[in-house]
C-alpha cells in the first residue's frame, strides 16, 4: 500500500496554486494524496511540531520560508515520515532536509518551480503557475487577482485547491462567495483607513495603514489611494508581517527599491515583502517607525545623488 501524499502550503495564491499543481500531479499519476492544511507565519512553530507527530506520510511543504530552528523541527518529522518536496520564494530561508528542493530563484514563484518539476507540459499547471506569478510579481492578471481575493476573504481553501487542481478556475460557488466579499470589503477598508499614518519624504507622501482583516494586497493598496488624495504611495501592513507598497501613476518613485530595503521586491509601481514577526495595533507605531527611518535614509540618499 502506497503512503499518502500530504500537501501543506501558505495561504497566499502562490502556495495555493503550488498545492493545486501537486494535487493535480497526484491525480494524473493515480497516487493517493490529500490536502493536509495551511501553514501560518504566526503559528508556524506549533504547526511544524504537529507535523512531526504524523506517521507514514509523504509530505510536501509549499511556499514556506524557514528559520534554522524550524528546519530542525522538520528533522524530527523525517523520523516518522518522508519530507519529499519543499519550495520557497524567500532567498533568506534555511533549506530543510527534503528529498526534492526548489529554493528561491530570482523572478520565479513557487508554483512555477513546482509546475516545471512535476508537470512541465500540462496546460492547467502552466496556467496556475502563470496566475501565481502574475499576482506575486504585480503583473496584470484579472483571474489570478480574483482568486487571490477569494483566498484572502476566507473561502474554504481545500475546496479551492481541489477545484483548481481539476482546471476549474471559477464556478458558481466562487462567484457567490466573491460577491459577498465585495459587499464586506467597504467596511473593512474603512476600518483600515482609521489606522492611516501619513509621512512626508521630500515631495512624496507615504500613507501607512494596518490591515487587520482579510483584504487582498492589491485591493488594500488601491483602497488607501482611492480613500486619501494626499497619499502618493500606499504602504499596507498585515498581521503576519507582510507589507505591500502601491503608488499612484503620477508618482515617479520606484517602490520596488523601497521594498528591497526589507528584502522584498516587485515592480516599479507595486511591490511587497515580509518582515520578521507579527504586526498588531500595539506594536504598529514601532513598525511604522522602522519603515519611516529606512525610507528617510533612502530619500535622503537619492536626493544627494
Amino acid at each position: 500500500m502506497q503512503s499518502m501524499i500530504s500537501i501543506y502550503c501558505s495561504e497566499r495564491l502562490d502556495g495555493i496554486a503550488s498545492a493545486a499543481i501537486i494535487l493535480r500531479h497526484a491525480l494524473l499519476a493515480k497516487l493517493p494524496a490529500q490536502f493536509g492544511g495551511m501553514l501560518h507565519p504566526e503559528n508556524i512553530e506549533e504547526e511544524l511540531e504537529a507535523l512531526s507527530k504524523l506517521q507514514g506520510k509523504l509530505i510536501f511543504l509549499l511556499d514556506l520560508p524557514l528559520s534554522p530552528a524550524q528546519a530542525m523541527v522538520l528533522e524530527e518529522t523525517q523520523g516518522r515520515n518522508k519530507l519529499v518536496y519543499w519550495t520557497t520564494s524567500d532567498p533568506g530561508s534555511t533549506i530543510p532536509p527534503a528529498r526534492l528542493i526548489d529554493p528561491a530563484k530570482e523572478n520565479e514563484c513557487c508554483a512555477r518551480a513546482a509546475q516545471t518539476r512535476f508537470l512541465p507540459n500540462d496546460p492547467i499547471a502552466r496556467q496556475l503557475a502563470q496566475m501565481a506569478h502574475a499576482v506575486k510579481f504585480w503583473e496584470d492578471d484579472g483571474q489570478g487577482r480574483k482568486l487571490a481575493e477569494l483566498a484572502a476573504a476566507g473561502y474554504p481553501l481545500q475546496d479551492l485547491i481541489e477545484q483548481l487542481s481539476r482546471g476549474v478556475f471559477w464556478n458558481d460557488r466562487f462567484d457567490s462567495f466573491y460577491h459577498k466579499y465585495e459587499e464586506k470589503k467597504k467596511g473593512a477598508c474603512e476600518e483600515m483607513m482609521r489606522s492611516l499614518v501619513l509621512k512626508k519624504y521630500l515631495n512624496v507622501n507615504i500613507g501607512f495603514a494596518f490591515c487587520p482583516v482579510s483584504i487582498a494586497t492589491a485591493e488594500a493598496g488601491e483602497c488607501v489611494l482611492k480613500s486619501h488624495s494626499g497619499v502618493d504611495i500606499a504602504a499596507v501592513l498585515y498581521r503576519d508581517g507582510r507589507f505591500v507598497l502601491r503608488r499612484r501613476d503620477s508618482c515617479n518613485v520606484d517602490v520596488c527599491e523601497l521594498a528591497a530595503i526589507f528584502g522584498g521586491g516587485g515592480k516599479v509601481h507595486a511591490s511587497g515583502g515580509h518582515i520578521a514577526g507579527m504586526i498588531n495595533k500595539d506594536n504598529l507605531p514601532e513598525i511604522v517607525f522602522q519603515f519611516d527611518s529606512a525610507f528617510k535614509n533612502y530619500f535622503v540618499s537619492r536626493n544627494a545623488i
